[in-house]
């Protein structure tokens, strides 16, 4: 078994875990030493906790020194609040280097009952904020960075939340509180994260291609864990009863026939407007359904497959914000060159094609528009400079957004375990292609 990495020792308690001690002795000593140690509130400077060590790290229990039928199967351990912070970072610690599993949108839709979640969710969702927390860490003057410091802080607050839940007898309403606080609090994570790593860059002189691309990998790590995250999250408060506080939705969040054709023309809606309340004028555009087999554009022949439809939406309306944009930004008549979105399936998958005729991207502009360092969000000011509305699924907020729209499009395509590439022909126009697998179809 692999020892804590960064475990300190408690000293001035009744017990003390060193560097060297192994994952399976902390939790021995963890089990073995229920002690209660001097709390002085009115100081607020130490807090009693109680932890019961579970599956993958601690949770709270019930009463200290209550008398209740599940006695036996507990093991309670009171500490100093800042104990018990040195205890959390080393368990973060030692997460952190145990392999997350994937869990991919082919297991998401088979749950349909939340309480059979909770082992997953028990085991992978606090492994995955370890994840992140540790990937921050790894960063050089990352503490000196507001942003990162304060993505550091939420991150450590939500792994924290959710060990101290009770696993063993859930309570559903509790956990889906607890989600819904983190999904509330971590919706300005890309903006968070983004302006972070650009601010990094900045304070550290790293400008080469070289140090660029590092950084860029390491957004798309962290913000695709934060996907697979936000995935499982999602599919519980989805599929948990109304009376919990869920949605009690039968699949959760994703659509067994989602209607790749509707989506496309809502995404198209939605882009369409927020050019009007810019420009004072919409693009043209036009829809349509092609399938393997038949010639030309099919009518009444919409694709039907299982997805998460609030993915395929979000990425659509960053293709379109991006076609949209420029058509109307040049100096041609719009209505003799409409962005066309062409939705074609087989039985194995799903490829949209969207095209336009906008001038296209320079060439020496190249994969920039696959970077987090050259968007709005890159160059905001400070933490507090992002709005108040939702994440990028809720809100796509405005016609250029936090402006990392099209690397996070191209994190949910892979996360479907799709691929989403653009070609641009300079002077002519630009061409995305987004092809996504059929559930059922090989990987």
């Amino acid at each position: 078994m692999r020892s804590v990495q960064g475990c300190c020792s408690l000293r001035k308690s009744l017990f003390t875990i060193s560097t060297s001690t192994s994952w399976c002795a902390w939790r021995r000593i963890i089990l073995q030493q229920c002690v209660r140690l001097p709390v002085r509130l009115p100081a607020g400077q130490q807090r009693q906790l109680q932890m019961r060590a579970f599956g993958t790290g601690l949770a709270s229990g019930g009463r200290m020194g209550s008398n209740n039928s599940d006695k036996s199967d507990r093991h309670l351990v009171a500490v100093r609040e800042e104990r018990f912070q040195e205890l959390v970072a080393a368990e973060v610690a030692y997460l952190a280097t145990v392999p997350v599993k994937p869990v991919s949108m082919r297991q998401i839709v088979t749950w349909r009952n939340a309480r059979d979640m909770v082992p997953t969710i028990q085991k992978e969702v606090p492994k995955r904020f370890a994840l992140r927390i540790r990937l921050i860490e790894t960063l050089d003057g990352w503490q000196a960075i507001p942003e990162l410091v304060k993505m550091h802080d939420l991150l450590t607050g939500w792994y924290r939340d959710l060990v101290l839940l009770d696993y063993k007898n859930p309570d559903l309403a509790s956990f889906v509180r607890s989600f819904k606080s983190i999904r509330d609090e971590g919706r300005h994570t890309i903006a968070l994260s983004a302006s972070g790593i650009y601010k990094l860059r900045n304070k550290l002189g790293k400008f080469s291609q070289q140090e660029t691309n590092f950084l860029d990998e390491w957004l798309d790590g962290f913000l695709l864990s934060r996907i697979g995250t936000n995935a499982l999250i999602d599919q519980f408060i989805a599929i948990a009863s109304k009376e919990d506080g869920g949605l009690g939705r039968p699949t959760g969040i994703t659509d067994p026939r989602c209607n790749a054709s509707n989506i496309c023309r809502f995404a198209a809606q939605v882009s369409s407007y927020m050019c009007y309340q810019r420009f004072g004028t919409e693009p043209k555009y036009i829809v349509q359904d092609y399938q393997a087999g038949r010639v030309g554009p099919q009518e009444k022949s919409p694709c039907y497959f299982s997805l998460i439809p609030s993915y395929l939406r979000y990425i659509m309306c960053e293709l379109l914000k991006n076609s949209f944009r420029a058509t109307l930004l040049t100096e041609i008549d719009i209505s003799s060159r409409p962005v066309h979105i062409r939705v074609c399936n087989d039985v194995h998958h799903v490829a949209i094609l969207v095209s336009d005729e906008a001038g296209g991207i320079p060439f020496e502009v190249g994969d920039q528009i696959w970077s987090y360092m050259y968007g709005t969000a890159a160059k905001i000011g400070t933490v507090n400079s992002f709005s108040t509305e939702g994440d990028e699924l809720d809100n796509p907020e405005s016609l250029t957004g936090y402006g990392v729209g099209l690397p996070c499009a191209r994190l949910y395509a892979r996360y479907l375990g799709g691929k989403l590439s653009l070609t641009s022909y300079p002077s002519y126009g630009t061409q995305a292609h987004l092809i996504l697998p059929r559930l059922g179809s090989p990987p």
